[in-house]
């Protein structure tokens, strides 16, 4: 600093030279070591600790005029204040320059470089510090070559090295691979006289704490505490101190390692399950509440085990219609019991001491997604907005710095209602009408215009997956399934589309139905098709005209599939019949209220498949003709003719209820109602069987008429019977002990079993006997074999 201090006297000096001759020549024996100075004072120097410029010059001028013996005239006074204002504002420029010196900049491994400002610099990352690299640069030197020294305390490593070093500290694998807990920093020994640098950490254990410097430590070893945020600043040593009576380092003795060992903590946690009701309490990672039951967890509840260290821990339910719960602590109840509401969400944490030393993790296992990651610390482990009930959960202490228990990705998952973006392209508009969502109507109604192409894609995802679509066009058919915004059908071609499919992919279509409509041509809106079923028409040549979209969580859809979504036909006319059929056994038609291929299937009335019916509608259709048959038991709905077999002249010869059930029944009795022509094997009140029959031509108590009341099968039994010129087959007597009988339509002659009399067979279903019961050949043969004695009768009208 004493050869800036010259300089600057010396130009000082030369300003008052030039004012005056006499003083030129007074002074002329210093001149040489005058300029000498001054001309060292124009090389880069440190300028921060310089003394105000204008004292500086004073002094040296007072002094150069004692010694020289002279007086200064008032003129030259002026130049010189004049001189001294521009030495002032040069000396400020620089000192402006001198504060902002330093540039200091870091990064976290691959990250760019972040710069700080104003000599200071505060680093963080989203993540750990793993790969930090810290540079500091003087910008008055020529070098880039950074002026910090380093040296850093690494988890399950200790100190780098006994001695700091430069950037290459920066570079090693302990850096890159291991947690930073401590660090010493320092500036190069040429500056170490006119800066201090200062540096303080945060952990999420300390927070932040005290200001080190120059070398000293700062953070924490023993601890297993890694570094998350640091704050630098290099101020002149003349500056105030910024260290305060916080602790800038804390350091866990050998011996407070020892007593740290006799520390211990677990957790005991129980779950309240519906059906079930509060189980034991389990520990330390063990399963509370049960998995493949479908049973949701209503309540729970945690408590610790603590040696050596205090502390607790608190918990809270995200529960079904009420949301998030207070916190609960220490073996209270969070959640409800006796309101069959579930548990959708959890949160733990533990507060204290033993927080210092330990952390919570935790995890669900939830319906329709099985087990999560594990949570920690207060994260959300389970489902917020879904309607998931939580079956079960686990819980599970570590000590700082120990890994988890399992992974950690997704431990819990959000609800957010996935956007499906779709569009048409239009006969006359191309793909011009924009994009719809959500149910919005993409294409035309009333115009008459075909779409001649889709695309389909979903965004707003709260998991993985996609959409999947087809069309079915003219002159192509079923096109392969195109997906997340691909073309599907054709453009330029002037093809109409036809039909279309749409499903869900990936994780999505677990919890998501996609739900579709067209309207088409000649038809309007279709039914709404669902997880790629079909939507549209074939073999029609029915142009699409508009399409709508939309996504539902499972179980929570507001449309319903009320309609018919896809048709393959047309129905030209629907005329009355009445003829007996027999069901192929190979029929794959649905019994259903409407004469189509695609109608939905009745599984109850599948049985008839091999047994007869009566059409009493015939329906002419674009797929072929349709019957809609009945049996003596109900209606069995619509069948392709060509799937039956005509019976008519012979219908007699057939089941008229499909297969004979069994009679291992309690309370078994038989009906006969003489208005419907109907026998009822019944057991109770349960209809077993219903046959078809012909009761007596009169109606009780007139000639050849049916006695009404309740009666007992008899025991008078035979294969046939022939009496006055007809009889019948298969005969089993209910009143009078052989008078009044269950049996056949009668047989042609005396003694056969199995030729029977044609036109009498024909009335079978009509008032046409003696007073008898006529049955079905099959029916009165089962009803002879089976029945058992004594059977209660009812016979009503």
């Amino acid at each position: 600093m004493k050869n800036v201090r010259k300089g600057f006297c010396g130009l000082a000096l030369f300003f008052l030279l030039i004012q005056s001759p006499v003083t030129t020549l007074a002074i002329t024996e210093g001149t040489n070591s005058t300029s000498e100075e001054a001309t060292s004072a124009s090389l880069p120097t440190q300028t921060s600790t310089l003394p105000s410029v204008g004292e500086t010059v004073t002094s040296q001028t007072s002094s150069s005029t004692e010694e020289s013996d002279m007086t200064v005239s008032s003129s030259t006074e002026e130049e010189t204040s004049s001189s001294s204002d521009q030495t002032e504002q040069q000396s400020s420029e620089e000192l402006v320059e001198e504060t902002n010196r330093f540039q200091l900049a870091y990064k976290v491994g691959t990250a760019d470089w972040l710069y700080g400002e104003a000599d200071e610099l505060q680093i963080e990352s989203e993540g750990d510090l793993k790969g930090l690299d810290i540079r500091i640069l003087d910008t008055l030197s020529d070098s880039d070559e950074s002026v910090l020294e380093f040296r850093g305390h690494y988890s399950q490593a200790g100190w780098s090295s006994e001695e700091f070093a430069g950037e290459e500290a920066f570079a090693t694998t302990t850096n890159h691979e291991n947690a930073l807990e401590a660090l010493e920093l320092r500036l190069k020994e040429n500056l170490q006289d006119e800066y201090t640098i200062y540096y303080q950490v945060y952990t999420p254990e300390f927070g932040w704490l005290g200001w080190a410097k120059n070398g000293e430590s700062a953070g924490s070893t023993g601890f297993g505490y890694e570094i998350e945020k640091i704050n630098i600043r290099i101020l002149p040593v003349t500056d105030a101190d910024l260290t305060n009576d916080v602790e800038a380092f804390k350091e866990q003795t050998l011996k407070a390692m020892a007593a740290q060992e006799a520390v211990s903590a677990s957790v005991e946690y129980q779950a309240h399950v519906e059906n079930i009701g509060w189980q034991n309490f389990v520990k330390d990672g063990a399963t509370a509440g049960t998995t493949g039951l479908a049973r949701q967890v209503e309540a729970l509840s945690m408590k610790l085990n603590l040696q050596g260290v205090e502390g607790s821990i608190e918990y809270r339910s995200h529960i079904e219609n009420l949301g998030w719960s207070a916190y609960s602590r220490d073996g209270t109840v969070s959640g409800t019991t006796g309101r069959n509401f579930q548990l959708e969400a959890l949160q733990v944490r533990l507060v204290g001491e033993v927080a210092q030393q330990y952390d919570v993790y935790y995890r669900a296992h939830v319906q329709e997604v099985g087990w999560l990651g594990w949570a920690k610390n207060d994260g959300v482990a389970g489902t917020t907005g879904f309607n998931y009930r939580i079956e079960a959960y686990e819980v599970k202490l570590v000590k700082k710095g120990g890994g988890a228990p399992g992974n950690t990705n997704r431990p819990n998952i959000a609800f957010k209602q996935p956007n499906v973006k779709y569009s048409a392209h239009v006969e006359d508009h191309g793909w011009n009408l924009g994009t719809k969502s959500n149910g919005g109507i993409a294409g035309t109604t009333g115009q008459k215009k075909r779409i001649e192409a889709i695309t389909v894609s979903i965004d707003n995802l709260p998991m993985s997956g996609g959409v999947e679509y087809r069309a079915h066009g003219e002159n192509y058919g079923w096109q392969s399934y195109r997906s997340n915004g691909a073309v599907a059908g054709t453009t330029g071609q002037k093809l109409r589309i036809e039909a279309m499919d749409i499903r869900l992919t990936g994780e999505i279509a677990k919890h998501f139905d996609v739900y579709y409509r067209v309207h088409s041509e000649n038809l309007g809106w279709l039914g709404w098709a669902k997880n790629g079923q079909h939507a549209g028409t074939s073999s029609l040549r029915y142009r699409v005209e508009a399409v709508q979209i939309v996504l539902f969580l499972k179980g929570h859809a507001t449309v319903s599939q009320n309609g018919n979504s896809y048709v393959t036909h047309k129905v030209h006319s629907i005329k009355n019949i009445s003829r007996y059929v027999r069901v192929l056994n190979n029929s794959g038609s649905a019994f259903s209220n409407e004469p189509a291929p695609y109608a939905s299937k009745n599984t109850s009335v599948a049985r008839f498949k091999g047994y007869m019916g009566r059409a009493i509608k015939e329906a002419d259709t674009t797929s072929g003709r349709y019957y809609f048959l009945v049996a003596p038991g109900g209606n069995l709905g619509w069948v392709k003719a060509s799937e039956t077999e005509n019976v008519q002249s012979q219908f007699w010869m057939y089941n008229t209820d499909g297969p004979f059930p069994s009679l291992n029944v309690a309370n078994l009795n038989i009906t006969v109602s003489v208005s419907q022509q109907r026998v009822r094997i019944r057991s109770g009140s349960r209809t077993l069987y219903t046959m078809l029959c012909s009761t007596g031509l009169g109606l009780w108590p007139n000639n050849l008429s049916t006695p009404y009341g309740n009666f007992r099968i008899q025991a008078e039994r035979g294969d046939s019977f022939w009496y006055g010129g007809s009889g019948g087959a298969f005969y089993r007597s209910y009143h009078g002990h052989g008078v009044y009988l269950f049996h056949t339509v009668p047989i042609a002659f005396p003694g056969t079993t199995t030729v029977f009399n044609q036109i009498e067979g024909a009335k079978l279903g009509q008032r046409a006997s003696h007073g008898c019961i006529r049955l079905s050949v099959p029916d009165a043969r089962w009803f002879y074999y089976n029945i058992p004695y004594n059977t209660p009768v009812q016979i009503y009208y």
